[in-house]
């Protein structure tokens, strides 16, 4: 059996530059004895997604319609996913980033002793930096110039905002804890949740922000840049369920105080 499983998740707001982008950076340092599977929500991306990792002993395409707007959720998306999946050692990825060399090795090497790994910080791109842009800069992917790329985005802290939307995790934790929450579906919250969770399973020494160069966000339709009134309804309506799950707003803000950490030093 493969000794690690990464879900590549792609949903139909990511265009399909943006996918290629993607899966050029993964492919080039995942290795082949790996299993593979991309979750294509929505469909729009096509199996042919699937043809860098041919030489992989194990790869799989698979789609869902995703006629109801929850089955669009990562939270489904994963749930549905990775009980699926065959390595102990699972890589959750995503098509709307572009990975820095090194970065999986970085990964490999936290999750020696760790039960959930994650970046310390990602670079979250400008409206400019969509995937017509990181295509037509792609010599500085690699080696990563984190400079330009750094002058042209925002850094989010993963770790100091608990919601680390790409992380890797042990099967038993993940089997420990029950997954994502499938309640909180939608624009947000489910991974700062999903974050606590980690917390409260596991010692603090199985737990690993580690630092590396940090992955890079495409802005793509589904950003929160784009459609800024659709956006901000979507959002709101995950807030809401959040607030909802947590009791009432004071609990929610009660929340927001004590989950939110200060930068690990």
């Amino acid at each position: 059996m493969p000794a690690c499983s990464h879900l590549i998740y792609h949903q139909e707001t990511v265009d399909r530059t943006a996918a290629e982008n993607s899966i050029e950076t993964l492919v080039a340092q995942l290795p082949i004895e790996d299993e593979v599977l991309i979750l294509d929500v929505g469909g729009a991306g096509g199996p042919d997604l699937l043809k860098p990792f041919q030489a992989f002993e194990w790869a799989t395409y698979s789609s869902c319609r995703a006629k109801r707007p929850e089955q669009r959720s990562y939270t489904f998306g994963l749930n549905a996913a990775i009980a699926g999946l065959k390595a102990s050692r699972i890589f959750v990825w995503r098509t709307d980033y572009v990975y820095p060399p090194g970065l999986y090795h970085a990964y490999c090497k936290a999750m020696e002793s760790a039960w959930f790994a994650a970046p310390y910080d990602v670079l979250v791109g400008r409206p400019e930096v969509d995937s017509t842009f990181v295509r037509a800069a792609k010599n500085r992917l690699n080696p990563f110039d984190e400079t330009y790329w750094g002058e042209r985005s925002t850094r989010l802290s993963l770790y100091e905002t608990q919601d680390p939307a790409l992380f890797a995790i042990t099967r038993q934790l993940w089997n420990r804890i029950g997954g994502l929450n499938h309640e909180l579906w939608g624009y947000g919250w489910q991974f700062a949740e999903f974050a606590v969770r980690v917390r409260r399973a596991c010692p603090r020494r199985r737990i690993a922000y580690f630092n590396a160069a940090p992955p890079l966000h495409q802005t793509h339709e589904g950003s929160q840049m784009h459609n800024p009134a659709e956006r901000k309804a979507e959002a709101e309506a995950g807030r809401l369920r959040f607030v909802q799950f947590l009791g009432g707003e004071a609990a929610y803000e009660m929340y927001r105080l004590k989950q939110r950490l200060a930068p690990n030093k």
